[in-house]
């Protein structure tokens, strides 16, 4: 199961730069990305959560961190609409989604939802 860390970040010049390098300091791959200059937070999913965890604890960062679920899907168009119908039907909000990795026929994407259990079986993951 991948994990996406949430971190609490001033909507200021740098930030990004001081996060992203507190992860490089330790040899951390980040594998998906994405900021919320609203909310001040920089949402990150690693090759390493468990290096990632250690590395924002040791720099005192504010972050949280979820379960995301993934699912290999074809590389067509409507797949993540069809995924997202089956989890919708069922009462399963996302709340966030990430493309991880694709190829030529495949594509992992991560989700963060509201009933694990529930989607799990329904993705049959």
């Amino acid at each position: 199961m991948e994990k996406e860390f949430s971190v609490k970040l001033a909507n200021k010049s740098g930030e990004l730069a001081r996060v992203t390098e507190i992860l490089q300091k330790d040899g951390v791959n980040i594998r998906s990305i994405s900021t919320e200059p609203q909310a001040e937070v920089v949402r990150i999913v690693t090759f390493d959560p468990e290096k990632a965890r250690q590395s924002f604890s040791r720099a005192n960062m504010q972050f949280s961190e979820r379960n995301l679920l993934v699912a290999k899907l074809e590389d067509k168009p409507g797949e993540l609409a069809r995924v997202s119908r089956a989890l919708a039907n069922e009462g399963i909000n996302i709340d966030a989604a990430y493309m991880l990795d694709k190829d030529s026929r495949h594509v992992h994407v991560a989700l963060a939802v509201s009933d694990e259990n529930k989607a799990k079986n329904i993705l049959k993951l």
